[in-house]
Order: C-alpha cells, then sequence, then structure tokens
C-alpha cells in the first residue's frame, strides 16, 4: 500500500515554478529545488519525476494559471473594453512582480530546442491568440474596430507586443514608458 504523502504537492511545486521562473530551467540545480521544494530528491523524483518533467509541470501550470488570469481580467461592458483591461493587466502584473513572462522566458531559454516546451508554450499562446481573436471579432461586429481589420492578425499583434512590453520594463523599471506604450498599443488596435 502506497504511503500518504505527508505535503501538498500542489503547493510545492508552485514553490519550483516560482524558483524556474526566477532562474531559469537551466540555472536552477536539483539541490535548488531540495532546498526550496523543502523535500529530499527521493520525495521529488516519486512525486514529480525528473527535473526535465517537473518542469514542464510547473510551466503548464504557470500557462493555465495565467490564461485563467488574462480571461478573468477580460471584464467590461464591451468587446474593445475587455481587450484593453486585459492588455493593462497584463503590463500591472509584470509591474507588480518586477519579472517578465515565465513562458517568454521559456521560449527563448528553451522552446527551440526542446519540444515539451515549445509544445506546452505554443499550445498556450494558441489559447490567448484565440480568446483576443473572439474579442476582437465581437468588437469588430459592434463596431468598436474597423470594418477591414483582421482580428486574428490584430489578436496575434497584441499577444506578440505583450513580450515586448515586458521586455521593456525589464530593461527601464519605468512603468509610466510601459503604460504609454500599452495604451499605443490600444490605439492601433482601435483605429
Amino acid at each position: 500500500m502506497a504511503r500518504k504523502k505527508e505535503f501538498d504537492p500542489e503547493e510545492r511545486m508552485e514553490k519550483a515554478r516560482d524558483l524556474f521562473w526566477e532562474k531559469g530551467y537551466n540555472a536552477t540545480s536539483m539541490e535548488d529545488l531540495v532546498q526550496t521544494m523543502g523535500l529530499n530528491r527521493g520525495s521529488i523524483y516519486d512525486t514529480y519525476g525528473d527535473k526535465h518533467s517537473l518542469y514542464l509541470q510547473c510551466l503548464g501550470n504557470y500557462a493555465a494559471e495565467k490564461l485563467k488570469e488574462h480571461k478573468e481580467a477580460a471584464s467590461g461592458t464591451s468587446p474593445m473594453e475587455r481587450v484593453e483591461n486585459m492588455i493593462r493587466s497584463a503590463v500591472e502584473a509584470t509591474v507588480n512582480t518586477g519579472k517578465c513572462c515565465m513562458a517568454v522566458n521559456s521560449t527563448f531559454e528553451l522552446a527551440a530546442v526542446d519540444q515539451s516546451v515549445h509544445s506546452i508554450i505554443k499550445n498556450n499562446w494558441k489559447d490567448i491568440v484565440d480568446f483576443f481573436e473572439q474579442l476582437l471579432t465581437d468588437a469588430k461586429a459592434q463596431g468598436e474596430i474597423s470594418a477591414d481589420k483582421d482580428p486574428k492578425l490584430l489578436a496575434e499583434f497584441i499577444a506578440a507586443n505583450f513580450t515586448g512590453l515586458w521586455q521593456t520594463f525589464i530593461l527601464s523599471r519605468d512603468k509610466k514608458q510601459v503604460e504609454k506604450l500599452a495604451q499605443f498599443l490600444i490605439d492601433m488596435v482601435k483605429n
């Protein structure tokens, strides 16, 4: 009979996720994980598998959580207001945490060489773009954006610009500049 775990696997995975988010996959050692998670190696391997398997679980957890946050931020009375609130929420999250998106970090660190990481990030990207596209399709139908605009292309444009907004803040730490860029992005979508 298997022993009952004396720890919350989800809680410990979130600790590992935060460590990977801070340091990246390659700079995080198993010893770092042991210390951060408060578990011995055997418990980590038994519960999550090897470091790579744990990383994939952490990245999947992060992607699902961020998609949920984006959807929750999409509040408002009109589709375009919902898009604007999502953009502003993404900026605010970066400014408040001082960190770039873990998925973006993972894209540059691993997605080109690790098919599993690539797949998680690509699926998350598609989910975000699809959500924006639906909102922008609705905005177009309601006359909030020009009839000649392509909602899918605009959705991809917004998602691609998130990376630039995060990079700008990480490099400059200038909240007002990033907020101006976010407003410029919103204005480009609307006009």
